[in-house]
């Protein structure tokens, strides 16, 4: 026992040995005072005293500053000189009313042994069904018809957005240039894209969003097939517009159907489903004004998403889409909400995830939906039945616009001029100033900001920090081999 405690005091004493070897030795101000053999009781408390202040206050500042990095390093100015800007204009999607391909539907009736009234019947139900989204699905037709249809033909919910699509042709790759959907401005062509919607299979235009977001890419994950028709002349992926242009306009053309829906809205974003125009049997023409948000090149690699509270497009952390924007948070957001509450999601959007959730069928679309409208559109509810709003927190958009409708106005005599209706945007006047995100607040200051505190309170380095790591690595292997200064 007398041996064993022998060895306890002999162990303790050669590790305070080796603390005051590294006291004597360090850079750090003020530790050699505590065992300088010199001082007396009372100035060694002393230095304690004021070290132990020191180390305090270092830390606090230290972690005030890690603090600022990580909620407060980013901030949005404004800049004012416009008359260096190119400022983007506004995307359009246009939807129309008539969805299905006559000679597409023909064909598939044909192949499928459908005649007579069931034609007629199953013809409707697709319309319908393509035509359907939070506040409509109600019109959905229902009868023993219908079932019989979707049983002869094999009909299943999760393929109801695959049918639509193949009975739907794509025409902005219409061979007639007077028949195409096409994106102009004069002379000048402009990308238009089919894209899926919460309002089914519309087209795009002018829109600074990667070809992911296509019809094509969301049902079967495959991008769009190159339209050879766009390329015939010259064509831009969108249009800007600057300060000494006083009215720049496109329109989005070649819609055959009776009426059509529009929806304006930024070009970094996709369209919201309860911000559309009401029918328009003539086309609609807007005269619109943007802002930009735009933000420094060093952003996205200084700075993570938690710290600048935004997110670019290839920063997605969604389930059932490949990209990020608001917008298409919000929708994923909705099929979370949809599917808590029936169970099931409507079949316009993506669902090809490892474990896809069950798409509703059209009775579901119909007895479900129309009840919790509002609550899945807005994701919360006043004075209804839903006590608390739905869990949805959607990062803003890093680079972003805000869109300002000055006026929507029809655009009588389009169907007879133009031969079909469409969608114009207008901006005839440019903003004198723009946000910007920015980072005030770098790695580099941090360090920065942390060195200076330490060297103040301390007197530390970054040669006392590698100081720290040699006397208990390196130096302590050399002290247990019995090396001594």
């Amino acid at each position: 026992m007398v041996a064993k405690n022998s060895k306890y005091r002999n162990g303790l004493k050669i590790v305070i040995n080796y603390f005051v070897l590294y006291f004597n030795n360090c850079c750090i101000h003020g530790f050699r005072y505590l065992t300088d053999s010199m001082l007396i009781l009372f100035e060694k408390f002393l230095w304690l005293i004021l070290l132990i202040a020191s180390i305090y206050f270092c830390i606090i500042v230290c972690l005030s500053s890690i603090d600022r990095y990580y909620t407060k390093s980013t901030h949005i100015g404004i800049e004012r000189n416009y008359i260096f800007w190119n400022t983007t204009l506004p995307s359009v999607t246009v939807c129309p009313v008539d969805r299905l391909n006559i000679t597409y539907f023909a064909d598939y009736c044909r192949n499928n042994g459908i005649k007579g009234p069931q034609r007629d019947i199953l013809w409707d139900f697709l319309e319908n069904l393509a035509n359907s989204t939070y506040i409509n699905f109600q019109n959905i037709p229902q009868n023993e018809q219908i079932d019989q249809i979707i049983e002869d033909i094999g009909l299943k919910p999760e393929h109801y957005t695959e049918l639509i699509y193949n009975l739907t042709y794509d025409r902005t790759y219409e061979p007639n240039f007077n028949e195409r959907i096409r994106c102009m401005d004069g002379a000048m062509f402009i990308h238009v894209r089919q894209v899926l919607t919460e309002w089914g299979l519309c087209y795009l235009g002018n829109s600074k969003l990667t070809e992911e977001y296509s019809s094509r890419y969301f049902i079967f994950g495959k991008y769009p097939e190159y339209n050879k028709y766009e390329y015939e002349n010259i064509r831009l992926p969108y249009q800007v517009g600057s300060f000494f242009q006083k009215d720049t306009q496109y329109a989005l053309l070649g819609f055959k159907g009776p009426a059509i829906i529009a929806f304006a809205h930024s070009a970094f974003e996709v369209m919201k489903v309860d911000s559309n125009s009401d029918y328009a049997y003539d086309g609609i023409l807007y005269d619109l004004s943007t802002e930009e948000i735009t933000a420094e090149d060093n952003l996205e690699q200084d700075t993570t998403v938690a710290m600048r509270r935004c997110r670019f497009p290839h920063e997605s952390n969604l389930t059932h889409f490949p990209f990020y924007t608001r917008n298409i948070c919000q929708q994923e957001c909705r099929i979370n909400l949809a599917y808590k509450i029936c169970k099931c999601i409507p079949h316009f959007y993506p669902n090809r995830i490892a474990n896809p959730k069950p798409v509703c069928d059209y009775k579901t679309l119909r007895s479900c939906f129309p009840h919790h409208a509002s609550f899945f559109l807005k994701l919360y509810e006043e004075n209804g039945k839903h006590e608390n709003p739905a869990i949805c927190y959607c990062e803003q958009n890093c680079h972003d616009s805000v869109v300002t409708m000055k006026s929507m106005n029809p655009m009588s005599g389009a169907k007879q001029l133009l031969g079909g209706i469409g969608s114009a945007v207008s901006v005839k006047t440019w903003p004198q100033s723009r946000l910007r995100r920015q980072v005030i607040f770098s790695l580099t200051d941090l360090l920065v900001s942390i060195g200076g505190t330490a060297g103040l309170f301390l007197g530390f380095s970054v040669l006392g920090f590698v100081e720290v790591i040699y006397f208990f690595t390196i130096r302590i292997v050399f002290q247990i081999l019995g090396y001594t200064l």
